[in-house]
C-alpha cells in the first residue's frame, strides 16, 4: 500500500467507527390513535370544545377482508353542539377518524343521548393470505432495513375498550389480555398507568388475525399468514 493512502483509510475507518458509536436516533412520526374519535378534544367554531370522555372502538373483519368500525364516545363537552348542527357533527367526526384511519369510508355520524357514535370503513386495514386475514393497524411497521430511520410511530388504543371480532362464521386470534369467545378480542386498559401525555401503553406484539371457522390449520395458517404479512410469528 502506498503511504500516501494510509491517512485516507484511517480517515475512513474513524468516520465508520463514529457513525456506529453515534446513539439512535428515534425519527418515527408521533404516536397516533388506534381510535381517533375516542381521543376526540377539539373546538367547535361555535367556540365550544367537544372532549370525549368514557369511550369504546369495535372493529369486525368480514370475510372478504374488509373491516367496520364503530366509536362511541360519551362526550364529556360539546354535546349540545354538536346535536344542534348536522354537518358540524360529521366534520367534526370525520376529522377525528382520520387521525386513527387514513381514509376512513362511508362514515356516518350521530348522537345517542349524549353519546356520539361513529360507523365507517377501512378498506385497508387487513391483508389476506391463504385463506386468513390479517388485521395490520394495532402494530406499527418496522423499517425494511436495519439502518433505516423514520417510519410510523407508536400506536395508542384512546378508548378505554377495544374489541376486534370476525363476522359470524369467524375466529379471531391474538395476544389480547382478554377474551369474549373465539370471534374476539377485548384490550381495556382503564386502570393502566399512563405517560406524560396521559396515553395509555398499547403493546400488540402479533396481529390478530381472522379464519373461517372450522378452516383446516388454522394455527399453522395463522403463524404463515402473519409472516407474509410482515409480522412476527
Amino acid at each position: 500500500m502506498r503511504p500516501r493512502a494510509l491517512p485516507l483509510l484511517v480517515a475512513l475507518l474513524l468516520c465508520a467507527t463514529a457513525a456506529v458509536a453515534v446513539p439512535a436516533v428515534d425519527a418515527r412520526a408521533p404516536p397516533t390513535p388506534v381510535c381517533g374519535v375516542c381521543d376526540l378534544d377539539r373546538t367547535a367554531p361555535s367556540g365550544e370544545r367537544v372532549v370525549a370522555g368514557e369511550s369504546e372502538l369495535t372493529v369486525t373483519i368480514h370475510a372478504n377482508g374488509s373491516t367496520t368500525w364503530r366509536a362511541r364516545a360519551d362526550l364529556a363537552a360539546g354535546a349540545d353542539a354538536l346535536a344542534a348542527n348536522d354537518s358540524l357533527r360529521r366534520a367534526v367526526a370525520a376529522e377525528a377518524a382520520r387521525d386513527g384511519v387514513a381514509e376512513p369510508r362511508d362514515l356516518s355520524a350521530r348522537l345517542d343521548g349524549e353519546t356520539l357514535v361513529v360507523d365507517y370503513r377501512d378498506p385497508n386495514a387487513t391483508e389476506r393470505h391463504l385463506g386468513v386475514t390479517v388485521f395490520t393497524p394495532l402494530t406499527p411497521a418496522s423499517p425494511s432495513t436495519p439502518f433505516v430511520v423514520g417510519g410510523e410511530g407508536a400506536r395508542y388504543l384512546a378508548a378505554d375498550r377495544l374489541t376486534v371480532r370476525g363476522e359470524p362464521g369467524w375466529t379471531v386470534r391474538g395476544d389480547a389480555p382478554e377474551r369474549e369467545s373465539d370471534t374476539e378480542l377485548v384490550w381495556s386498559p382503564r386502570d393502566a398507568a399512563r405517560d406524560d401525555a396521559g396515553r395509555a401503553p398499547f403493546d400488540v406484539d402479533r396481529d390478530p388475525v381472522a379464519v373461517e371457522a372450522g378452516a383446516v390449520l388454522p394455527g399453522p395458517r395463522a403463524w404463515i399468514a402473519r409472516l407474509l404479512a410482515g409480522d412476527g410469528p
